[in-house]
């Protein structure tokens, strides 16, 4: 029996949700909603609260993942304009909570050219290439990271 047996699941996503699915996870904006909490000292507080269409589990929104979500896609509307919408959950290991530095969740735009530039990096790294062996192959692919990262899946070397 582990420690955390003892406990419910949760019906939050947390760090370790992330990292036992690789690091990030893609997920697809469902629903919007409102939750209010009582803090230790007994004041209310009220945090958004977005699901998911891939999973039940639910995120929390702090001040700075609702910049991000509003920089992303705007602050009208958001009940209609952030539905649909795809993000990247990731996890930060520097994110400040009172006097401490813990792992937090962090949201990040679904960036398909950025998705393909990690891609192919993991995967020439994996394969033991260095960087200038990593970047020669890319040329040979016009720096087309999706086209150099297909290569070295279909062949690797």
């Amino acid at each position: 029996m582990n420690a955390s047996d003892l406990f419910p699941p949760s019906e939050f996503l947390k760090s370790e949700d992330v990292e036992a699915n690789g690091g990030e996870m893609q997920l697809t904006i469902k629903g919007i909603a409102f939750k209010d909490y009582e803090e230790d000292d007994g004041k209310k507080t009220r945090k958004g609260i977005l699901s998911f269409s891939e999973m039940d589990k639910k995120m929390s929104l702090n001040v700075t993942n609702t910049r991000v979500l509003i920089t992303m896609f705007g602050d009208k509307d958001i009940d209609v304009g952030w539905i649909g919408k795809p993000v990247v959950l990731y996890v930060d290991p520097n994110v400040p909570y009172g006097t401490k530095i813990v792992k937090g969740l962090r949201i990040r735009l679904v960036d398909e050219k950025q998705n393909a530039v990690t891609s192919y990096w993991t995967k020439a790294r994996e394969m033991g290439f260095t960087q200038p062996e990593g970047m020669a192959h890319l040329r040979t692919f016009d720096n087309d990271f999706k086209a150099a990262l297909a290569a070295l899946s279909a062949n690797p070397f």
